[in-house]
């Protein structure tokens, strides 16, 4: 699912995403809001890092969690300048996250790039 996410949102926005997925699980309902937080980094990354190089997505599916990291060598932001009406990185990524019991960390630097981090334990919200 993350995979064909990439190949979407690269078709789409014609950007090209380098894809990383490390291991494999059955996609449930919570994980499927882990892809579409990716999707929506993906699309952000594709938005406004233009010009900045690939996007990656690297991912890692264990027994226990699944990791997904979005990169981009854009022109990176100040998270806390963003106005509060712009609703897609706090509630379709970190919201949705954390509404399933998960984890969201957005680390971004400008002139520097942006790295987006989602953590699901698999299983039952913890």
């Amino acid at each position: 699912a993350l995979r064909a996410t990439a190949v979407e949102v690269e078709e789409t926005r014609g950007t090209p995403i380098e894809v990383v997925v490390v291991g494999d699980c059955p996609l449930d309902e919570r994980l499927e809001a882990l892809v579409a937080a990716t999707r929506e980094a993906l699309t952000n990354a594709a938005k406004f890092a233009a010009g900045g190089g690939p996007i990656r997505l690297y991912a890692e599916i264990e027994d226990d969690r699944v990791k997904a990291f979005v990169d981009d060598r854009g022109d990176g932001f100040d998270l806390e300048r963003v106005p509060d009406d712009r609703r897609g990185l706090r509630e379709s990524i970190i919201g949705r996250i954390e509404r399933n019991g998960g984890h969201a960390e957005v680390r971004s630097e400008a002139g520097h790039g942006t790295e987006v981090e989602l953590t699901l334990t698999r299983g039952e919200k913890r």
